[in-house]
């Protein structure tokens, strides 16, 4: 009987113990983390924001036309799929409403009238120039697309004649900001770069302010199996188009290029801010390349 007991007592402490090495276990994971490193193997790390201008050449395929990846995520806002937050803090949510009044750009001049769109001012004539009758342009001050596209959103589409102005396209928001982790795993002895959000960036020349402002950001893990789920998502292979990639493995491979923007500091500056100058920023992202490359080569010199 005594062994019984005892028996019984050593399997429940082991059960305890095996408890609290879970539960010690998954503390010290990065929850924003695709593939999380334990704190314990981290014996390197500093944060990182890149800035992609999906109108260099390196970048395009990420912004091909009628499959940008900003065209993407903003549906995947609007069906519901993804969630949009406010800053890559991805401490705040955003709601429909407010996402979709972020993506509306209100004309300088506040656009045409009520009145004014009635009478017909701002509409194209009917005539193509080869006798032949032209499809309607919107007037100025008023969105491009049907009722039926509306219907099809989901979302109600607010008409230029009350507000001025319309929704971006996809097209416009050729900017992203992508935050990342710059690991040193020594269990493993190797670097890993841990994207932990992409943002979308409102360029200055479609800011109502004309400044660069944050359209919306997107933890990078949930994009992922957004990505992989959507075989339209593509990264577009120009060389050979039968070999088209998903966005997903495409960020995988690092297949785009962003510049250091910035880099965790106490101020929370960009290195313009830091440098004092746009030239000076440049040339110091530059130089925090070359320095991330030789980190790693340096550790095994002897």
């Amino acid at each position: 009987m005594k062994k019984i007991k005892t028996l019984a007592i050593v399997t429940a402490l082991l059960a305890g113990q095996s408890a609290f090495a879970q539960e010690k276990s998954d503390k010290g994971l990065n929850p924003l983390s695709l593939r999380p490193i334990h704190e314990s193997n981290v014996m390197f790390k500093t944060t990182l924001w890149r800035r992609v201008d999906l109108n260099e050449k390196i970048n395009q395929p990420l912004f091909a036309k009628g499959a940008e990846i900003t065209k993407h995520l903003i549906d995947g806002v609007k069906a519901g799929v993804l969630e949009a937050f406010d800053n890559d803090s991805l401490a705040k949510k955003l709601t429909l409403e407010e996402f979709n009044q972020r993506l509306y750009k209100k004309f300088a001049g506040g656009g045409l009238s009520k009145e004014e769109i009635e009478a017909g001012f701002g509409a194209e004539s009917e005539d193509d120039g080869w006798g032949g009758e032209a499809a309607k342009t919107p007037a100025a001050g008023t969105t491009a697309g049907t009722e039926s596209d509306s219907q099809t959103s989901g979302t109600p589409k607010t008409t230029a004649a009350s507000e001025g102005g319309y929704e971006m396209f996809p097209s416009e928001l050729y900017i992203l900001e992508i935050k990342e982790d710059w690991i040193f795993d020594k269990q493993r002895s190797r670097q890993y770069a841990d994207i932990q959000s992409i943002t979308i960036m409102i360029p200055a020349e479609a800011s109502a302010e004309g400044l660069e402002k944050p359209l919306a950001s997107f933890k990078y893990k949930e994009l992922e199996t957004y990505f992989r789920g959507n075989p339209n998502c593509i990264w577009y292979n120009a060389a050979n188009v039968a070999q088209h990639k998903n966005l997903a493995d495409a960020f995988e491979l690092r297949l785009f290029h962003g510049k250091i923007v910035r880099k965790a500091n106490p101020g929370n500056k960009y290195l313009d801010q830091i440098y004092k100058s746009p030239k000076e920023g440049m040339l110091k992202s530059q130089q925090l390349e070359y320095e991330l490359m030789e980190f790693e080569n340096n550790l095994w010199e002897y």
